[in-house]
C-alpha cells in the first residue's frame, strides 16, 4: 500500500508539473532547450567515447590483445620498433605471460595482373597472427610455422575478402592460384572472412613475415622498425606482462651491449594504438562538455528557486496544513525529473545528429570497428545523466526551503525580501556557473592559439604549389648478369625529363620520400673527429635520396655549399648534403664542407662522405616542434629505389597537373601505380587537423556556456530587480539618481562575475598544461586568453545591466504599492 500510494503520489506531482509548465512556457522553454543541449551533448560525446572501449576491437578478449614495441631511452624514451633477431628472444623468453608473439609490419604492395596494377595494404605477420586474433579463414588456410622460416622464404598469401570479391569475382577455386605482388609470384592459400581487416584495420593482403626483407638484413639485430603483437595468458595483467618485458630488455642489453643499451620493450594494450590521440581528444571533449551540463543544471537550478520564491506562500501553506519535508522534496524531485525528462527525449534526437556530424567531419582516419551510436549502452547513460540532473536541480529549491523561515512567510507579504542564506546558495551558484564557463572560453582560445601557432611554424620549404605524389615502380624482366641488381622498367632520368616537360611543371625533383609523408627511416652514423658517444646521445639522421633539383624544387634554402652534380650520382655516393643541426653539433663555427661522416660506428669500415653542401632545417616528420632533434642527410637519388616520391613545382593549381602527370607516366610504363597523391598544402594542413576538429567542437562548447551562462546571470539580476522592487521605489521616491540604481545592480552581478573568472582563470593553468603537453606550448598569457576573457566579462556586465535599466525606468509610486 505504502508503494502504491508513492506512486499514487508522483504521478499528481507529474500531472501538477505538466500544468504548471503549460502556465509558464517561457520558463518550461529555456529550462528544456537548456537541458536538451546539455544532456544531449553529453549522450553524443559519450557515445563516441564508449565506441573507442577495448570491446569494440572486433576480436575475441580484446584486453588481453596487446602491442610490444621496441623502444629508446634517448634522454626521452623514443619508440623505434623491434629487430628480427629481439623479436625470436621475446619470443622465447616471455613464455609466463604471453600466449605467443607475432611480428607485425605493414607495407604497401604493388598487386598486377590482368587488371589495373594497384598498391595494396599488405600486413607482414608471424604464423600465430592469426590465432592470437583468434581469425579463421573462409577458405584455405592461414600460414604454416615452416612459411616462417627466414632463410627458406615462402611466398604465399592470404587474401581478404573484399579484394577476393573486388579482384577475384568470389571465386572460390581462387586456392592456388599465383598472383603477382612487386613483379614476384605468390600462391594463395586462403581467403579472410568478412569484416576481418587485421590490426591494421586496413589490410587486404598477408604475407609470411620471412619477406619482410632479405634474409641478411633481419639476421641484424640493429635493424629496426616493426611491432609485436601478443596476447596475455588469462589472469595476467599488464604490470606483470611489462615487468618480465622489462627483464627480458635487461637482460639482452647485457648480452648485445652495442646494439641493445637503453633499449626497452613497451607493453601497450591494442585498443591505445587502435584510438591513440583520439581517445584523448574524445575524453577532453567528454570534460568539456560535463562542464556544460553542470553549467546547464547550475542554470536550471537558479530557475527554480526563483519559482520556489514565487510559491514560498504556497509552500509555507502546504507544511502548515501537514505536508512533510519529505513530501515536498518528492514533489520537487518529481518536477525537476519531468523537466530533465523532456529535455532527455530532445537530447537524444541532437545526439544522433551530433554524433553522426563528428564521425564524418573527424580530422583521423578511424577505424573500421569504431561504430559510435545510440544503442542501449548510450541509452542507460542518458537515463542516468538525466535522473542526476534531476536529483542536482531539485534538491537546490528544496535546500532553500529548509533554511527559510516557513512561519515568517505565511504572515509576510510578498515584499520580496528573501534570506541571506538563500541568497548566498544563489550567488554560489552563480559564481560556480561563471567560473566553469571560464574554463570552456578559455579552453577554446587555447585551443585557437595552438592551431595558429602551427600553422604559423615554418617547415623549411614552400608547400604553395606543390604537388606530392609516389610511384611503384616494377623491376625489368630482362635476364641480368648474376650478382647485379635488377634494373627499373624506366629510369629517374627518363621520369624526370617526361614529368618536366609538360605543361604547367615549374620544377620536378625525385626521393625515397618527401616531408611529412610518414617514409623517413633514421640510420646510426658517425662523425670525423667527433668524441665518444652513449646510447643515450649515439648520432643518429634521417636519410633521403633525393635528385639534384630536389632543394631547389622544394625551395630550402642552402646554408653552404651545393646540390649534386650528376657525376656524384651513384648507388655507394662519396658526396652527401646534410641540415644545419648536424654541421652545428660536430663543427660549431667552422666551415663543414668537405668534412666527412660515414653510416654505423667509427670503426666501421663503411666508406666515408664528403660534405659538400649544408641546407636549413626541414622539418619532415611532423609540423608541431619535434621532440628528436637528429638531422637530416640527403644522399643521391639511385635508380634501385623502386618507391619513389615526386615533388612537382607547378605554375597551375597543383590538383590540375595530377591526370597530365598519370598519363605521362601511363605513356612510359603502364605497370607503374600512383599512390599518396596530395598537394603540399594539404599535408601541412593536415598536420593541425586535430588541434583545429578540437577547437571547433570546443568553440561551439564555449559558446553554449557563454550563452547558458549570459541567461543565467540575466535570470538572477532579473529576479533581483523583481524582489527589491518596493526597495529600489522608496530609494527613487527619495531622490536617488537612476545612474545609482543601476551602478548598485550592476556591481552586485560583477561581484559574482569577477569571483567566478578568478576562480576559473586558476583552473585554466591546468587545462594550460594539458593543451600544451598534447598539441603545442601556448602560455596562459596570451592575448587570445586576455581577448576571451574580456569578452566573458562583457556579456556578463550586459545581462547586468539589461535588467538594471529596467529597474532604472520603475515608476516610484507603482513600485510602493508593488506586491
Amino acid at each position: 500500500m505504502r508503494m502504491r500510494v508513492l506512486f499514487d503520489n508522483i504521478w499528481t506531482d507529474v500531472r501538477h508539473t505538466l500544468r504548471s509548465l503549460r502556465r509558464s512556457p517561457a520558463f518550461a522553454t529555456v529550462a528544456i532547450l537548456a537541458l536538451t543541449l546539455g544532456i544531449g551533448g553529453n549522450t553524443a560525446i559519450f557515445s563516441v567515447v564508449d565506441a573507442t572501449r577495448a570491446q569494440a576491437i572486433p576480436y575475441e578478449d580484446p584486453e588481453r590483445l596487446v602491442n610490444l614495441i621496441g623502444n629508446v631511452d634517448r634522454g626521452a624514451i623514443e619508440r623505434r620498433g623491434a629487430s628480427y633477431p629481439d623479436f625470436l628472444d621475446w619470443r622465447a623468453q616471455m613464455t609466463q605471460t604471453f600466449e605467443d608473439l607475432a611480428a607485425v609490419d605493414s607495407q604497401l604492395l604493388t598487386l598486377s595482373g590482368a587488371d589495373e596494377p594497384e598498391r595494396i595494404e599488405t600486413e607482414f605477420v608471424s604464423a600465430p597472427y592469426f590465432s592470437l586474433l583468434r581469425a579463421t579463414p573462409a577458405l584455405g588456410r592461414t600460414f604454416r610455422s615452416d612459411e616462417d622460416q627466414v632463410a627458406k622464404p615462402e611466398r604465399v598469401v592470404v587474401l581478404s575478402d573484399g579484394l577476393w570479391r573486388r579482384r577475384f569475382a568470389a571465386d572460390s577455386g581462387v586456392i592456388g592460384r599465383a598472383v603477382t605482388l612487386n613483379g614476384q609470384p605468390y600462391t594463395v592459400v586462403g581467403v579472410m572472412p568478412a569484416g576481418f581487416f587485421g590490426v591494421e584495420n586496413d589490410a587486404q593482403l598477408w604475407v609470411p613475415f620471412a619477406q619482410w626483407a632479405p634474409p641478411e638484413t633481419m639476421a641484424r639485430r640493429g635493424n629496426r622498425g616493426f611491432f609485436v603483437l601478443g596476447r596475455l595468458r588469462p589472469g595476467i595483467t599488464l604490470a606483470a606482462a611489462q615487468s618480465e618485458a622489462n627483464n627480458v630488455a635487461s637482460r639482452l642489453a647485457r648480452e648485445y651491449p652495442t646494439t641493445n643499451e637503453a633499449r626497452g620493450i613497451e607493453v601497450s594494450p591494442l585498443v591505445a594504438e587502435y584510438f591513440g590521440r583520439l581517445r584523448l581528444a574524445v575524453r577532453l571533449l567528454m570534460v568539456a562538455i560535463a562542464f556544460v551540463l553542470i553549467i546547464v543544471c547550475v542554470n536550471v537550478a537558479n530557475l527554480l528557486i526563483a519559482r520556489s520564491e514565487v510559491r514560498r506562500r504556497e509552500i509555507a501553506l502546504r507544511v502548515a496544513i501537514g505536508a512533510s519535508r519529505a513530501r515536498l522534496l518528492q514533489q520537487l524531485v518529481t518536477e525537476s525529473c519531468v523537466l530533465t525528462a523532456l529535455g532527455a527525449i530532445g537530447g537524444l534526437f541532437l545526439a544522433q545528429l551530433t554524433v553522426r556530424l563528428l564521425v564524418t567531419q573527424s580530422p583521423v582516419p578511424l577505424p573500421i570497428s569504431f561504430l559510435p551510436g545510440l544503442d542501449a549502452r548510450a541509452a542507460v547513460f542518458t537515463i542516468a545523466v538525466s535522473l542526476a540532473c534531476g536529483l542536482a536541480v531539485g534538491l537546490a529549491p528544496w535546500f532553500q526551503i529548509r533554511i527559510a523561515d516557513l512561519s515568517a512567510r505565511l504572515k509576510e507579504s510578498s515584499r520580496g525580501s528573501d534570506g541571506p542564506r538563500s541568497q548566498r546558495l544563489r550567488n554560489s551558484l552563480v559564481v560556480a556557473e561563471v567560473a566553469l564557463a571560464i574554463l570552456l572560453v578559455v579552453g577554446a582560445s587555447l585551443m585557437i592559439q595552438s592551431v595558429r601557432k602551427l600553422a604559423a611554424v615554418a617547415p623549411g620549404f614552400e608547400p604553395q604549389s606543390l604537388l606530392t605524389m609516389h610511384i611503384s615502380v616494377p623491376s625489368a624482366t630482362t635476364p641480368r648478369a648474376p650478382g647485379t641488381p635488377a634494373r627499373p622498367v624506366v629510369t629517374g632520368r627518363e621520369l624526370l625529363d617526361r614529368i618536366g616537360a609538360l605543361p604547367g611543371v615549374a620544377a620536378v625533383a625525385l626521393g625515397n620520400d618527401v616531408p611529412l609523408d610518414g617514409n623517413s627511416s633514421a640510420s646510426a652514423y658517425a662523425a670525423e673527429g667527433q668524441g665518444t658517444f652513449t646510447a643515450q646521445n649515439r648520432p643518429r639522421t634521417y636519410v633521403h635520396r633525393v635528385s639534384p633539383g630536389f632543394f631547389a624544387t622544394m625551395r630550402i634554402p642552402f646554408v653552404r655549399g651545393r646540390t649534386f652534380l650528376e657525376a656524384e650520382i651513384s648507388p655507394e655516393p662519396s658526396s652527401v648534403v646534410v641540415s644545419e643541426r648536424l654541421a652545428s653539433r660536430f663543427w660549431p663555427g667552422q666551415d663543414p664542407i668537405g668534412k666527412r661522416i660515414k653510416f654505423g660506428e667509427i670503426e666501421s669500415e663503411n666508406p666515408w662522405m664528403s660534405i659538400v653542401g649544408v641546407v636549413r632545417e626541414v622539418r619532415y616528420r611532423r609540423l608541431a616542434s619535434e621532440r628528436d632533434r637528429d638531422p637530416d642527410i640527403y644522399l643521391p637519388f639511385a635508380d634501385r629505389n623502386a618507391q619513389i616520391a615526386f615533388a612537382i613545382r607547378t605554375t597551375v593549381p597543383p590538383a590540375s597537373m595530377v591526370a597530365p602527370v598519370r598519363e605521362a607516366i601511363r605513356d612510359l610504363n603502364a605497370s607503374i601505380p600512383l599512390y599518396g597523391i596530395a598537394p603540399m598544402d594539404e599535408r601541412v594542413h593536415q598536420q593541425s587537423s586535430l588541434s583545429r576538429f578540437i577547437t571547433w567542437v570546443m568553440g561551439v562548447f564555449a559558446g553554449m556556456a557563454l550563452w547558458l551562462c549570459a541567461v543565467g546571470i540575466y535570470g538572477v539580476m532579473s529576479y533581483v530587480v523583481t524582489q527589491r522592487t518596493r526597495e529600489i521605489g522608496i530609494r527613487l521616491a527619495l531622490g536617488a539618481h537612476p545612474r545609482e540604481v543601476l551602478a548598485r545592480i550592476v556591481s552586485g552581478g560583477a561581484r559574482l562575475i569577477a569571483a567566478g573568472v578568478v576562480i576559473g582563470s586558476f583552473a585554466a593553468f591546468g587545462l594550460r598544461r594539458v593543451v600544451s603537453a598534447q598539441f603545442v606550448d601556448v602560455p596562459l598569457t596570451d592575448p587570445a586568453a586576455g581577448i576571451a576573457l574580456a569578452l566573458f566579462a562583457l556579456v556578463g556586465l550586459a545581462a547586468c545591466v539589461v535588467p538594471g535599466l529596467r529597474a532604472t525606468r520603475l515608476d516610484p509610486m507603482v513600485a510602493l504599492h508593488h506586491e
